[in-house]
């Protein structure tokens, strides 16, 4: 069983979609019996019987981890016995601040500005070489959807650098050998990333991007996707 935190709700525009969790289930391709999706957002409790868990996935969210609500602290105490019984962990987007500041990082808004559209993730050594991340680009470099303002400006010192991008430096990590975290979104496809875009035209108008260029910009992303095959094949 794969629990799915789910943290947050789609934009309206990308709603016809399904909801996070539902992009998760169809990018790990599993059925409906193989996860549980906890809504922590809307107070939904976690799981407690741990035993019985072979994965974690903590979705994205339009919330800041630097709110610091009740729902996100009450997620980062159960994510601390999860991790201690070494069942395999990804966070996403939301997901990868939450577990940063969980292990002793930094969490705020990004200098250099929201990141939205396409990005290229580049690997570091240690990234070629994870068994999540390593076989995703024989180029160590390979395109992905990307969608946040707040970042991790400061890495815990307990975890292994993975990959940077242009406006991210710590853009991927690994905590031990089960616990991964990245802030593109694997489980996107191009049509979410145009629903994005699209809803927060005014807001990238006001920030200086053109949305027309972005959308035009957006490149096929199946090796960013292949990393949720390659969790599912960690967990199950």
């Amino acid at each position: 069983m794969i629990v799915i935190i789910q943290t947050g709700d789609p934009v309206a525009l990308a709603q016809p979609y399904g909801s996070f969790a539902d992009y998760f289930i169809r990018g790990m391709d599993v059925t409906a019996d193989q996860v549980q999706i906890i809504n922590v957002h809307r107070g939904q409790s976690l799981p407690t019987e741990l035993e019985s868990i072979d994965g974690v996935v903590i979705t994205g969210s339009a919330a800041m981890v630097t709110e610091q609500s009740p729902w996100m602290i009450k997620t980062q105490h159960w994510l601390e016995k999860v991790i201690e019984l070494k069942v395999p962990v990804l966070g996403v987007c939301f997901g990868h601040q939450l577990l940063a500041e969980l292990l002793g990082g930094r969490v705020d808004y990004n200098p250099k500005g929201r990141n939205m559209g396409h990005s290229l993730c580049q690997l570091t050594q240690a990234g070629t070489e994870d068994p999540l991340l390593g076989q995703l680009n024989k180029q160590a470099a390979f395109n992905t959807l990307v969608s946040h303002q707040q970042v991790v400006l400061k890495l815990p010192q307990s975890v292994k650098l993975l990959a940077s991008c242009a406006k991210d430096e710590n853009h991927a990590f690994r905590y031990q050998n089960h616990v991964w975290s990245v802030q593109f979104h694997p489980e996107w496809t191009t049509e979410i990333m145009q629903a994005y875009i699209q809803q927060r035209q005014q807001d990238l108008l006001s920030e200086g991007f053109e949305p027309n260029l972005m959308l035009k910009a957006l490149q096929d992303c199946s090796e960013a996707r292949q990393l949720l095959i390659n969790f599912k094949g960690l967990a199950l």
